[in-house]
């Protein structure tokens, strides 16, 4: 059984040499370089952030607000998860709208 296993994974010891191929390396003039494409700016975060100081959204925010400062201060045995949500889905759905024009 021992011998199956070494014909199919043959030992290898760090003392071998290996012979390193010579790999010739073309060097390309500098002006014949491929110029890099400037990566578009990711609109998401302005459009979420204007969606968020909207009036739709803006009461959400600031019960959010509160929830978070009542446990940061006070100490509340609350988590404001449910905040969190009501406000996230109404950014969401300002949002989504505009993301699709955009791209367009």
């Amino acid at each position: 059984m021992l011998s199956f296993i070494t014909d199919l994974f043959p030992a290898v010891y760090a003392e071998e040499k290996q012979e390193d191929p010579v790999e010739e390396v073309e060097e390309t003039p500098a002006a014949e370089e491929p110029e890099e494409e400037e990566e578009p700016e990711d609109i998401k975060p302005e459009i979420e952030e204007a969606c968020g100081e909207s009036s739709a959204c803006a009461p959400l925010k600031h019960h959010l607000e509160e929830c978070t400062r009542r446990v940061q201060e006070e100490g509340a045995h609350e988590d404001c998860t449910e905040e969190l949500y009501h406000f996230l889905h109404c950014v969401n759905d300002c949002a989504v709208p505009k993301y699709f024009s955009k791209l367009v």
